[in-house]
């Protein structure tokens, strides 16, 4: 079973982790940090460091795995073919209607 993310599947929990670090920022939005992202099979790890100290923290980041559910586009489908059924039941029912009505 695979990873959510963005409305996409990813197989492994590294691909996860690859496409979330590949949307990371590469500089703070005040412009004082530098941010690296580096994805392994774990976990994301952010580097940050400070342009105007050079002191870099680093911090670990596991993204929250949710996971994709293969049977639900299977179900929409059922579903789905259940209705276009009903449709086609409903069409014959009022087809005899009116050739009972008409017959009269």
């Amino acid at each position: 079973m695979g990873n959510y993310y963005q409305g996409k599947c990813f197989s492994t929990a590294l691909d996860l982790h690859q496409e979330i670090a590949s949307n990371c920022p590469t500089v703070s939005q005040d412009g004082a940090y530098l941010i690296q992202c580096a994805p392994s099979e774990a976990k994301i790890v952010l580097s940050r460091t400070d342009v105007n100290t050079l002191v870099t923290t680093v911090t670990d980041y596991i993204p929250q795995q949710i996971a994709c559910d293969p049977d639900l586009q299977l179900n929409d489908g059922i579903g789905m073919a259940w209705l276009i059924v009903g449709v086609w039941i409903s069409a014959w029912c009022i087809k005899q209607i009116i050739n009972v009505v008409r017959s009269r």
